[in-house]
């Protein structure tokens, strides 16, 4: 997601060891395997106030979030900066899911049928009261909805302004979320088919759009649907003498092509925002990947060397990357660059300032107990890696709960594996609750109110928490962690106070509270 956009958004608006006998403590960086999420395909996640938007998309479809619901990303109809949570939890409206895309303050998900489904910081009519948005207060948000006329869909690309949706058939759908308004609205607005492109097999989508078509043509215009000027391009358009385009990068306003022979085509800015200018980029030959991003662009060749230069520019600082040797993957994450070296090591740099046209780089430091990870994102100052076996980790800012590892510190050079949630069982029901419980320092902590209230007592607040059934009353004062609206408390501690017994089952993951044995 564009941060700056948020920005102007926001502006206009277990149990304890005496229960567990058999459940040994974690290390600070580590959890018992079953604790671990597992399964996962992709973390997808950007940055944005009150902890921008995290997410894990599963091999199986399954969508899960944490952190932030500043913009509506946990799809429950509700969106602001309260209710965040520290433990990832399931969406079940989402299941059934190939591919997950963060745009402009708004969400999309390409199911498994073709569908597209849209969710996000937008008002219905309930919730007019908030404005448009900018509301520092919780307000409702419509539930993801089908996007009308998007089927038979393969993939989608999301950007600051809208959604492009690539069809079986080779032809393109464009879908632009509605603009905030004080009445709100109950339907999002359908998808509508982008004239003068038809036999694509590629689009992309940022400040520009592009698609690549079967014949190895690259096709760019704005994607802003509203643009005055008068030279912007605002339909598709071939580029000039390029063919054959292999594979396409775009980030910002950059645009890196690479076609079949192995030549490399880029952006070049202009005083008019809204131009797109690409030329070939002189001196290239034999390139086999290329990247832009952060305002580089990067490219490397047969012999394994990698280039990179400023984006936006005819090769301007143009070097060949030398602070690490040995590299077996180099990429534009991780804020600057992150290389992966071929004993499976993983060291990271940026730039450190510019002399006569010239970058100097930082020194590369290793990130110590990563080796061989699939991918890399960045969030919120938050980072996160996927590894081999399906699991992820997370290192950085934890002030949302953006790094999911069910702990409210921040952890800026410590890798923790992201956590699935604990479930709960009470008398043969499962305990839904957006903050789940979690297991932590030994012990599993469960949301004091949902697992109280379905044991039929209330739960108040008389100077100290207070439990309330038939008359009698259960002061409660063990330990609790607060974690947004919810509190989470000693489930061993709560289980005694209540009279239940508790079973921890450390292979399910899942606490069981019983009313009678």
């Amino acid at each position: 997601m564009n941060l700056f956009a948020r920005k102007i958004r926001l502006f206009s608006l277990v149990v304890c060891s005496a229960l567990m006998a058999t459940v040994s403590v974690p290390q600070a960086n580590a959890a018992p395997s079953s604790a671990k999420l597992s399964g996962i395909k992709e973390i997808v996640a950007a940055p944005g106030f009150w902890g921008g938007s995290s997410f894990a998309l599963g091999k199986d479809g399954t969508v899960w979030a944490w952190g932030s619901n500043m913009f509506g990303q946990f799809a429950n109809g509700t969106a602001g900066p309260e209710g965040w949570t520290i433990t990832p939890h399931s969406i079940a409206a989402l299941e059934h899911t190939n591919q997950l895309e963060i745009g402009g303050a708004y969400f999309v998900a390409l199911k498994e049928d073709g569908t597209v489904t849209a969710w996000g910081d937008y008002q219905d009519k309930s919730a007019a009261e908030a404005g448009n948005g900018a509301s520092s207060k919780q307000h409702k948000v419509l539930l993801p909805q089908v996007i009308s006329g998007m089927t038979d869909v393969v993939s989608v690309t999301s950007g600051l302004y809208n959604t492009l949706a690539l069809k079986k058939d080779g032809s393109v759908l464009q879908w632009s979320p509605p603009d905030a308004s004080n009445v709100g609205y109950t339907e999002l607005p359908a998808a509508t088919k982008v004239q003068g492109l038809s036999e694509v097999k590629w689009i992309g989508n940022s400040v520009y759009q592009a698609a690549i078509r079967t014949n190895g043509t690259l096709w760019t215009w704005s994607a802003n649907p509203q643009i005055e000027n008068t030279q912007a391009v605002k339909k598709p358009t071939a580029v000039k003498d390029l063919y054959h385009v292999k594979s396409v990068s775009m980030s910002d306003r950059s645009i890196l092509a690479l076609t079949e022979s192995g030549s490399v085509w880029g952006t070049i800015d202009s005083n008019n925002y809204n131009e797109i200018t690409m030329k070939k980029m002189p001196g290239l030959s034999n390139i086999v990947s290329v990247q832009t991003k952060n305002g580089f662009n990067l490219v490397a060749n047969k012999k394994g060397e990698y280039w990179v230069w400023e984006a936006g520019t005819l090769m301007q600082g143009l070097q060949k990357i030398t602070a690490l040797k040995q590299i077996s993957k180099l990429t534009l994450d991780l804020g600057g660059f992150a290389a992966v070296k071929k004993d499976g090591t993983v060291w990271t740099w940026s730039t450190n300032y510019v002399t006569d046209s010239k970058w100097v780089f930082t020194q590369p430091k290793q990130i110590k107990g990563l080796s061989n990870p699939v991918s890399f994102v960045s969030g919120e100052n938050s980072r996160y890696a996927v590894l081999k076996d399906g699991t992820a980790v997370a290192w950085g800012t934890n002030m949302f709960g953006q790094l999911g590892i069910s702990a409210v510190d921040s952890r800026p050079f410590t890798l923790s594996p992201i956590l699935k949630p604990v479930t709960v069982i009470v008398d043969g029901k499962k305990i839904d609750s957006v903050q789940s419980a979690i297991f932590i320092d030994g012990s599993v902590k469960v949301p004091i109110r949902e697992v109280a209230e379905s044991l039929g007592y209330t739960l108040s607040w008389e100077g100290e928490m207070t439990l309330s059934k038939d008359g009698k009353k259960i002061t409660f004062k063990e330990g609790a962690i607060k974690v947004s609206y919810t509190s989470l408390v000693p489930a061993a501690a709560l289980a005694k106070a209540l009279g239940v017994t508790a079973e921890w089952n450390s292979i399910l993951y899942q606490l069981t509270l019983h009313t009678k044995r």
